[in-house]
């Protein structure tokens, strides 16, 4: 079981689930549904603390969650399947990317003992903002990518 709070499920899980929706979005080039799109992400969120409080081992939770990801983004947003899969892996990928160079800066330059972080969650969701907003770059950059510099995609995906 991973210990969870109340308050990381505010400050990082519900941004994540927002940002990790919109990919699949962006994957399936498709217009978004504000109505559905806040419905999956919150109980994508909502999926991700419950399926994090279940006596699993540590990885197994990740499949669980990419499975429950794929199954909201297919019955919710109409997304298909392998935008929905590549999606949740390729975000994935980039979250970790993007921690692990928190975490290197934390670790490293500033000298931040991460065990002593990890165990306290205000601690842990304030120093983990950076690799979120990082998230939140990629994202954009990939939104940029996929929707400005195509002529028929120019239009924006709130529509």
């Amino acid at each position: 079981m991973i210990q969870v709070s109340l308050l990381e499920v505010f400050l990082r899980g519900i941004p994540e689930s927002l940002l990790y929706i919109f990919i699949s979005y962006l994957f399936a080039r498709k217009k978004i549904n504000k109505k559905s799109y806040f419905v999956s992400s919150i109980l994508f969120a909502i999926t991700v603390y419950l399926v994090r409080k279940l006596p699993i081992h540590f990885g197994v939770h990740t499949i669980v969650i990419i499975i429950f990801y794929i199954i909201i983004n297919i019955l919710i947003n109409k997304i298909p399947i392998d935008k929905s899969i590549s999606s949740i892996l390729s975000g994935t990928i980039v979250l970790l990317i993007c921690e692990w160079i928190n975490l290197f800066i934390l670790n490293d330059y500033l000298k931040i003992n991460i065990q002593i972080m990890i165990n306290h969650p205000l601690m842990k969701s304030l120093y983990m903002m950076p690799s979120l907003v990082l998230f939140i770059c990629f994202i954009y950059l990939l939104y940029i990518f996929v929707y400005k510099n195509k002529e028929e995609d120019c239009k924006n995906v709130f529509n």
